[in-house]
């Protein structure tokens, strides 16, 4: 039985939230699907092409793609171009998943078929199907020439994304260190207006979450609790009415105290990014809300227009009032990755490769990442804000009104999928216990 789904329907079913998901299944082993993919991770884009194009043709179903992210469908609209062998008519693509929804979905491509390539997010349920066989990684033979990096090829990295903490920079909140979200209500400057997507339910957040005990990120922690408390971290300073020490390390009394500052659950990233300004953050007396969401969500905050100065006219665009580019001691956020995998049983597993492969190539970028609703300075259609290219490349760009993604990831804290497939059930738990607690 797969962790993170065990996990998963246990956390769900102890907040009434899951009727119909079953927690049962038995391991098969994939191996058919796995030679496949090994054996297109060793051939040139042209044998692969062929393969695919014999395959596509010598069937009568409909090649599968499944995911998060709207991106999935029209970058397969532009692979049916590319490669006319491959009719739009004969495509399917569900992009509409939540990222348990997605995952227990794929549970059933452990026994029969049910898709053949899917766009994976949360690195720490990746490695749980990948161990049981129902997730494939494909290695394009040529990433190097590419420019994708060897580290960022197991698993296939397809597009980083990030999440973000953001305000209304209208409402003068002044975010300056990651500790003013987390320690002590009395501490000075401390921000007590957090909302925040339920990690039970959005898998990347529990991840973000996870990854704050990793050691490796505790010299950002430890150096931004100093510059905010002119101190070193010492667990000796953090004791309950009885003298004994609340955390183990700096990870733990940051996730912890975080949790409890969180005043809001908001359940869409999109509607957190556009609502910025929503009327209860400007109730006298009240301080504005800090949240943390998908920047990729600006691009909802791009079609949202709301009356700022209260005259009945709705002028002010929600994206010119998204304040996302502080200055944090800390991190700003955290940038992982969706990843490409091939599904086991796949119908069309040769053809799923060449769409992993698809993906990777600035065509593919352009083709699904620009867009006019986040121009460059220029004024003209450029990279959309929170989806950043896992390839070096010369001809794409980066969109000059953003940060790039390598600004991003020295003021974030970084998925490492290594890291987060050894998490242990009991520190989920634990997190899970403190987010039901609050409920």
């Amino acid at each position: 039985m797969k962790k993170a789904l065990t996990i998963m329907c246990a956390s769900l079913l102890s907040l009434g939230v899951v009727s119909m998901v079953s927690c049962n299944s038995t391991s098969g082993t994939g191996n058919e699907t796995a030679d496949v993919v090994a054996k297109a991770s060793k051939m040139s884009l042209k044998e692969l092409e062929e393969a695919a194009k014999a395959e596509m043709e010598a069937s009568n179903d409909t090649f599968k793609v499944v995911g998060l992210t709207s991106t999935l469908a029209r970058g397969l609209k532009k692979f049916c171009e590319i490669y006319t062998w491959l009719p739009a008519e004969k495509t399917y693509c569900n992009n509409g998943y939540k990222d348990y929804q997605l995952l227990t979905a794929l549970d059933q491509a452990e026994q029969t078929y049910f898709a053949d390539f899917a766009l994976v997010q949360d690195a720490r349920s990746l490695a749980d199907y990948a161990e049981s066989g129902i997730l494939h990684n494909y290695v394009p033979s040529d990433y190097a020439e590419m420019g994708l990096a060897e580290k960022d090829t197991l698993p296939l990295k397809g597009i980083h994304f990030n999440k973000i903490f953001f305000v209304n920079k209208t409402l003068g909140v002044d975010l300056h260190n990651i500790w003013q979200l987390a320690g002590r209500d009395t501490d000075e400057g401390h921000l007590d207006n957090l909302s925040f997507q339920s990690p039970v339910t959005e898998q990347i957040n529990m991840s973000f979450l996870l990854s704050l005990y990793d050691e490796a990120n505790a010299p950002k922690l430890a150096a931004a609790y100093k510059k905010y408390y002119g101190k070193d971290f010492a667990t000796s300073d953090w004791k309950d009415d009885k003298g004994n020490e609340l955390y183990t390390t700096i990870g733990d009394c940051y996730v912890t105290t975080f949790i409890n500052n969180i005043k809001v659950f908001h359940s869409s990233d999109g509607t957190a990014m556009k609502e910025t300004q929503c009327k209860e953050v400007k109730v006298e007396g009240k301080d504005p809300f800090v949240y943390y969401g998908a920047f990729a969500k600006m691009k909802d905050a791009a079609g949202k227009t709301y009356d700022l100065d209260g005259d009945g006219t709705k002028e002010t665009n929600a994206m010119t009032t998204v304040g996302w580019d502080l200055a944090i001691e800390g991190f700003n956020g955290f940038m992982y990755t969706m990843y490409s995998q091939i599904v086991n049983n796949a119908k069309h597993p040769y053809t799923a490769c060449l769409y992993a492969r698809f993906i990777l190539t600035p065509e593919f970028y352009t083709t699904v990442m620009y867009s006019d609703s986040t121009p460059n300075k220029a004024g003209q259609a450029a990279n959309m804000y929170g989806y950043y290219y896992p390839c070096t490349s010369t001809t794409v760009g980066v969109n000059d009104n953003d940060w790039t993604k390598e600004t991003w990831m020295q003021k974030s804290i970084i998925e490492d999928y290594n890291y987060l497939k050894t998490v242990k059930t009991a520190q989920i738990t634990k997190i899970q216990s403190l987010i039901v607690s609050k409920k």
